[in-house]
């Protein structure tokens, strides 16, 4: 493959857009961002070198966290403004393909689900809340042990009594997630759960208890996010944390026929 050779990365899908409408939007390496269109839908595409991009390359560029980190930076700048833009089904990070005739085979072959999930998050936007166990109360008083207690016993004692302590804030902390979580599912059209996030991945000094994405409706969000600020102000024992608006990736498809690779 040769180094002049190009392959075609995918960052989303939506409907047809205006002339010029991505105009002022630099993909990967500073590339033109622009569109294969098909059955309705837009691919929005960037022409790349394979020499980075193509299968061989892509392999080994993955195992980078540096650069890595650059591309997804990129890749969801660049989501984010077409989502500004219209309604939009974001592609999974490093999708890609061998040329634009094949993402117009991937448009025609998946038109009637990807246009489903279009018309379904049109006007509407993605929140994510996170839970966060705070444990900034104190360790219920252990009772003093009696003059003739073993010192083995006291010691025994006062970890069973710090153990329950830390067992009834959990279920606290635990109690009040799923009230916020109840809360504002009433004001979203659809949420998705995600795995918690670790202290080791994340930064956080707190335990992530809770984390979920919710589908909201732009008639909606300011309800939504009044009712957050309530929530957020009454949770004792934990930190609630709202983010968005963000382009709905985890009410997306799972993958619109791409296999993330070039030459497919």
């Amino acid at each position: 493959m040769s180094a002049e050779a190009r392959v075609c990365y995918c960052y989303a899908v939506t409907k047809p857009l205006p002339p010029d409408a991505l105009a002022g939007v630099p993909g990967l390496r500073d590339s033109t961002v622009d569109t294969v269109e098909c059955d309705g839908l837009a691919a929005v595409v960037s022409e790349l070198p394979a020499a980075e991009f193509g299968e061989r390359a892509l392999r080994a560029n993955l195992e980078d966290l540096g650069w890595l980190e650059r591309v997804a930076r990129r890749h969801n700048d660049v989501v984010d403004g077409v989502a500004r833009r219209a309604a939009t089904v974001p592609f999974r990070l490093a999708t890609i393909y061998r040329d634009r005739h094949r993402v117009h085979e991937v448009l025609r072959s998946g038109a009637a689900r990807i246009g489903a999930a279009l018309d379904r998050i049109e006007g509407r936007s993605e929140w994510g809340l996170k839970v966060y166990a705070e444990f900034a109360e104190e360790a219920e008083p252990v009772p003093p042990s009696g003059p003739t207690e073993p010192p083995g016993r006291s010691y025994l004692r006062k970890r069973l009594a710090e153990r329950r302590s830390r067992d009834l804030r959990w279920a606290r902390v635990e109690e009040t997630a799923a009230k916020v979580d109840e809360s504002l599912c009433a004001l979203a059209v659809d949420r998705r759960a995600h795995r918690p996030q670790s202290r080791r991945l994340s930064g956080d000094s707190e335990q992530n208890v809770l984390n979920v994405a919710y589908l909201v409706d732009d008639a909606d969000v300011d309800s939504f996010l009044a009712r957050a600020g309530e929530l957020r102000a009454a949770a004792r024992g934990c930190r609630v944390g709202l983010t968005g608006p963000w382009a709905p990736y985890s009410f997306a498809l799972p993958d619109p026929g791409a296999t993330g690779s070039a030459g497919s």
